[in-house]
């Protein structure tokens, strides 16, 4: 079988930009937000969303370029999901450890707002997150 060089610099091309492509998952038709995390130990508070809870997808938090200040390097970090509760205790909504990858607290079925926290951290006493997607 004989490929034209059109087809075959086409291909090539093809094949760059996939392997280009970070794999971030996709996640959540609601909203979402990207940011980072420096230095954080536990009891840190990521920023609040607001969830209209008017779609079924799942809540997920995705962790890339994780580090620990500890000598065996990152393993995990355990955060726990809240939903704001004004004028109450805050309503936790499960806790999820995160291998530095992607975790599904599933549909939190309430709206409101949301954050989560980081409970525990595996190695050291301080991590780093260099790309953080939350999606709802």
């Amino acid at each position: 079988m004989k490929i034209g060089l059109k087809a075959w610099a086409g291909a090539m091309a093809g094949a760059a930009l996939l392997g280009t492509v970070s794999v971030v998952p996709a996640h959540a038709a609601e909203g979402q937000f990207e940011s980072y995390i420096n230095s954080w130990r536990a009891g840190n508070e990521s920023r609040r969303w607001w969830d209209n809870n008017n779609t079924w997808d799942y809540t997920g938090i995705y962790f890339q370029g994780c580090e620990a200040d500890g000598g065996d390097g990152f393993n995990f970090a355990s955060l726990q999901l809240w939903k704001d509760v004004s004028g109450a205790p805050d309503r936790s909504k499960g806790t999820r450890t995160n291998y530095c990858g992607w975790v599904d607290y599933g549909d939190p079925d309430d709206a409101g707002n949301y954050y989560f926290a980081l409970t525990d951290v595996s190695s050291g006493t301080f991590i780093s997150v260099d790309y953080v997607k939350v999606a709802w």
